[in-house]
């Protein structure tokens, strides 16, 4: 019975890891969801692994174990490449720019208030809101604390991705990323205290529907390619910065994170440890990310909301 169950553990770690190594021969969408998921999968396997061996003594448990392990911490390293640690100096005159990103669901009429509510009282300089339909209602009072806004009949009909923000926006470009979805990019110029920047938001579809997830992050990259100003990338990319596609955007983009990116999905998991970051907010130097940190409560969403505060270095 020891027997049969390390063959089993170790036949079904065999075609975890190599569906996991398939990345570093090819990017395949079927896979992408697992790409995002490397370290949780590897980790997993590891596990298994250290039980399989317990259970039969089996050599081939023990190189797997080390196999995984090497690919969970693989892993690690890959989302330290896009990573930017702020200085003493960065912060020493405190944050000059408060973003909020959040995926509010969209059918989440429930928690529409509270959200408003939320908004409100953020003090935030912008808000980007995804899936905001259930806002609708709530717009006139929105509209009090943040003048200024793309989405819900501000330069585009729709409301699934919308931008408030206190400060005027120019030269507002709203776009859509696939034939899937309309007005799932949208990008202004702000002028804040500590400089001006572009604010961009976005909303890419799930990695498994067909490859319309590289398609839309090629789209995306070339809306952005020729800003040369600061940028800040906002929203649900429903997917991890380690998975293929999105690391080569922010290669291309010199997009930058904090050293270790807060989960927000699935809302249930995000506080364990076991979530999977989706919902990012990229940054371009001269812009650093002092903090990213997840909203206090979900407000009813499946994903967590993330606050973010930056500040302008000097060169």
């Amino acid at each position: 019975m020891r027997k049969t169950l390390g063959i089993v553990l170790n036949t079904l770690a065999i075609i975890g890891l190599v569906l996991c190594a398939l990345r570093y021969v090819e990017t395949l969408w079927p896979l992408l969801l697992l790409n995002s998921m490397q370290t949780h999968v590897a980790v997993a396997i590891a596990l298994a692994m250290l039980a399989s061996f317990l259970l039969c003594r089996s050599r081939l448990s023990l190189l797997l174990l080390v196999a995984a392990l090497g690919l969970a911490g693989h892993g690690v390293l890959m989302k330290r490449e896009f990573a930017i640690e702020a200085t003493a100096a960065d912060g020493a005159l405190g944050p000059s720019l408060r973003i909020v990103s959040f995926n509010m669901l969209g059918d989440n009429m429930e928690g529409a208030t509270a959200i408003a509510d939320m908004v409100m009282a953020s003090e935030a300089d912008v808000v980007v809101i995804l899936e905001g339909e259930p806002l609708f209602m709530q717009m006139q009072r929105l509209v009090a604390v943040y003048p200024y806004r793309i989405g819900c009949g501000e330069h585009t009909p729709t409301c699934d991705l919308l931008m408030f923000s206190k400060h005027p926006l120019m030269d507002i470009s709203v776009g859509d990323l696939s034939d899937l979805r309309k007005d799932r990019v949208m990008s202004a110029r702000i002028a804040v205290p500590g400089g001006t920047f572009r604010m961009v938001a976005a909303h890419l579809s799930k990695p498994f529907f067909d490859n319309y997830h590289m398609k839309e992050l090629a789209h995306l990259t070339a809306f952005m390619r020729n800003t040369t100003e600061p940028v800040i990338l906002a929203g649900d990319f429903n997917s991890g910065t380690i998975a293929p596609d999105m690391q080569r955007m922010l290669r291309v983009l010199r997009l930058r994170t904090v050293p270790r990116e807060p989960a927000t999905w699935p809302v249930q998991l995000a506080d364990t440890g076991l979530g999977v970051a989706i919902d990012h907010i990229y940054s371009r130097p001269p812009l650093v990310p002092l903090s990213v940190k997840r909203l206090d409560r979900d407000y009813g969403s499946n994903h967590d909301g993330l606050v973010a505060e930056f500040a302008f270095r000097t060169p």
